[in-house]
């Protein structure tokens, strides 16, 4: 809120050893490129309570990145899942250049050690960016791999709420009749939804699909 942008990259792992005074189990990790002005590079982090308390939310994960503006620019990528309210509770952050392979994979790499670590089920829901759609399954080969339906639906002329009822239609007989909405107003779009294996967006046909959520 106060001082410039230099100053507060500068006192980044100051920042950050003073919350491990008052969190212990904080985890941090600021990269730097190897040559000799060691120009920060990304950085990820997690506080401790989410740690803590992780088992006693949804087994549901959602994973999205946004870009960050001003003078050094750069993407935030966040790791996030639901509490038994219902509320969007973070998990894990990082600051890194953009959403690059390297970027995606080294974020979940750092997310799974941290709060996986071992075999366990639970969902992980994404876009269809190029940059992740091929590290998620490698990274969490355990989980259960579903796209966001928003996402899905920004690709079309159709209204957000015909996809967002097809997607959490409970019986085939409701799924139809929202996909029929879907095929008199967009069919090139009613193609571009078929082409989408259902197990990934289509609430009967996931997995756990008690657990998954359908964010807009």
């Amino acid at each position: 809120m106060r001082g410039s942008f230099e100053h507060a990259c500068q006192l980044l792992t100051s920042y950050f050893t003073e919350v491990r005074l008052v969190d212990s189990n904080l985890v941090f990790d600021i990269q730097t490129t190897i040559c000799k002005d060691k120009r920060f590079t990304r950085s990820f982090w997690c506080f401790g309570s989410p740690k803590k308390t992780y088992k006693l939310f949804r087994p549901v994960v959602v994973i999205d990145g946004t870009f960050l503006k001003e003078r050094y620019r750069g993407t935030l990528l966040i790791a996030i899942t639901i509490d038994p309210s219902n509320h969007i509770f973070p998990l894990a952050f990082l600051i890194t250049d953009s959403k690059t392979t390297e970027s995606w994979t080294y974020f979940l790499e750092m997310f799974e050690f941290n709060f996986h670590g071992y075999d366990t089920r639970f969902v992980v829901t994404f876009d269809r960016n190029a940059g992740i759609i091929n590290v998620v399954p490698k990274v969490f080969s355990f989980a259960i791999h579903t796209f966001c339906a928003s996402h899905i639906s920004n690709n079309l002329k159709t209204t957000l709420e015909s996809m967002r009822m097809a997607a959490e239609a409970l019986t085939n007989i409701n799924f139809d009749k929202h996909m029929n909405v879907i095929r008199n107003i967009d069919p090139v779009g009613l193609q571009y939804i078929l082409g989408i294996p259902k197990e990934k967006w289509y609430n009967l046909y996931i997995p756990m699909s008690r657990y998954v959520i359908t964010l807009y």
